[in-house]
């Protein structure tokens, strides 16, 4: 599979930032009552940047052209859910348990993506186990505790 070139690092990942980051406030605004923190375009930047390094530390004896093909998947999938959470937000600001569950279904989506574009690359299965760790820890972050 040919490597996507390099001006769309340059170009379209910080579109990309801005784009997710803009679309999970909005839905954080939905069940705001439910989170620790505030949830907004900079918490986003830093999630994504803590996702990348931390997934690079499973990469470490990978090339550079990997790491950036991998981290290019991370924003690939983080755009996709976020163009997939734009129903939601368009049509149902209100409800709860129909935002949480739409999220979720989402994220099921996200990672069976996430699968298919590791497998392509030749990527270890082991990003997509700790995707998900990464994502696990951050709700512990993220939602209160009651």
């Amino acid at each position: 599979m040919k490597r996507p070139p390099i001006w769309i690092a340059f170009f379209l990942v910080p579109f990309a930032i801005a784009f997710v980051g803009k679309t999970l406030a909005a839905f954080a605004s939905i069940i705001q009552a439910h989170l620790a923190i505030q949830y907004d375009l900079w918490f986003e930047i830093g999630m994504v940047t803590g996702q990348v390094l931390f997934q690079w530390l499973f990469m470490l004896r990978r090339t550079w052209d990997e790491r950036r093909d991998y981290a290019l998947i991370l924003f690939f999938v983080s755009t996709l859910g976020a163009l997939l959470l734009w129903p939601l937000l368009l049509w149902n600001r209100e409800s709860v348990p129909i935002a949480l569950g739409w999220f979720f279904t989402v994220v099921g989506i996200m990672f069976a993506v996430h699968w298919v574009l590791v497998a392509r690359r030749g990527l270890p299965k082991l990003l997509c186990v700790t995707w998900v760790l990464y994502r696990v820890l951050l709700l512990f972050i993220i939602v209160k505790r009651p």
